[in-house]
């Protein structure tokens, strides 16, 4: 997925949107539609089969087929409320959503809004030099992903430069070592086709691709303390080169390939292999594990499952705010909606383990 990496193991995953479908297969990017807290989402990557990426700024519908990919390694990443994390003092109010950061021990930091979707910072512990740090970046200017809501034909060009960086002490002995941690992101995104796409679950989902060029400069000062004065220890020039497709109600990229600088060649393709099959904007269930009604709701709504075991509900709000949890004992659960605002509402369904039975929407219209 769309990374910056900072050195060099601090990854913002970006770009983890679903869209909304219109009346063609051309679609519109909204906040309704993006990861909420309780989303987890499995990655799987294929680095031999490499499907044609198709044509770019093209005003006709495109067809994709990347039903043949094979599932050569499998990640998982999860979505939480930044105030849930342990770093919410760092990165809290300015975020709202923090999500695992795959492969690493820290958590990437979002901001979501009805007008924008932002990457506000990233916390993990590093090795700097051969010495671990717990490294800190908020994001000023931050990297924006998108303006909402956006679509082939409105917002379709998005670019600019994000900036952050972070001076951290710590003794080793009696040596005192002060390093400076730097990152420079530049950065453009076009949404520059749309179209269909079969994928390997055998399903098609109309999607909107995006042509994303990234430039990364990671760089590392360390203070001499004998002159007083800061010089260069290491500097890291990374280059991303992609194109991502998305689709409506996944909440994640549905598929991504790593392309060569000049997007000729194709390094590996990325996809979203927990992608629930296409459904019409009244479903609300990934995984028809729940039967939700009345929707939309006045006063209550009614959670009904056929698993009989103990779960919990969540309810969350379209920045993320968890706004109730309730259990579901013997399969059914009813959520009094009087003191809820009109408007969408998100839910995620756990087991006593916390993990995912199924997730969805919700309308409260009074």
């Amino acid at each position: 997925m769309k990374k910056i990496t900072l050195i060099p193991g601090i990854a913002f995953v970006c770009g983890l949107i679903g869209f909304a479908p219109k009346a063609s297969a051309q679609i519109t990017l909204s906040q309704a539609d993006l990861p909420s807290a309780g989303f987890t989402v499995m990655i799987d990557s294929d680095g031999t089969t490499k499907p044609s990426p198709g044509i770019a700024n093209i005003s006709s519908a495109q067809n994709w087929d990347f039903s043949a990919l094979l599932n050569q390694k499998a990640k998982k990443d999860t979505f939480m409320l930044a105030s849930a994390t342990k770093y919410a003092s760092v990165f809290t109010p300015a975020a709202n959503l923090a999500d695992s950061t795959i492969g690493g021990n820290g958590y990437n930091y979002f901001n979501i809004s009805p007008s924008n979707f932002v990457v506000t910072g990233a916390e993990e512990i590093e090795s700097v030099a051969g010495n671990p740090f717990q490294i800190e970046i908020s994001l000023n200017p931050t990297f924006q992903q998108s303006a909402l809501p956006a679509s082939i034909s409105s917002n379709n060009i998005n670019s600019g430069t994000a900036y952050g960086s972070e001076t951290i002490s710590k003794t080793f002995s009696i040596v005192i070592t002060k390093e400076r941690v730097s990152i420079t992101i530049q950065y453009k995104d076009t949404v520059d086709a749309y179209g269909t796409m079969k994928m390997p679950n055998g399903h098609t989902y109309n999607v909107l691709r995006q042509k994303h060029y990234e430039t990364d400069i990671d760089s590392v000062l360390l203070f001499n303390s004998i002159t007083s004065s800061w010089s260069f220890f290491e500097r890291i020039i990374t280059n991303k080169n992609q194109y991502d497709w998305y689709a409506n109600n996944v909440g994640y990229i549905l598929a991504e390939e790593d392309m060569s600088v000049t997007f000729d060649t194709i390094n590996d393709v990325f996809w979203d292999a927990s992608a629930p099959a296409p459904t019409g904007i009244n479903e609300i269930s990934i995984n028809n594990n729940v039967n939700v009604y009345p929707n939309p709701a006045n006063n209550r709504i009614n959670f009904v499952t056929g698993i009989k075991q103990d779960l919990y509900l969540s309810i969350y709000d379209l920045t993320g705010r968890e706004m109730d949890k309730i259990a579901v004992k013997n399969g059914i659960s009813t959520l009094n909606t009087n003191a809820y605002n009109n408007g969408i509402y998100l839910y995620s369904l756990t087991d006593n383990s916390g993990n995912l039975v199924d997730r969805g929407k919700f309308i409260v219209q009074h």
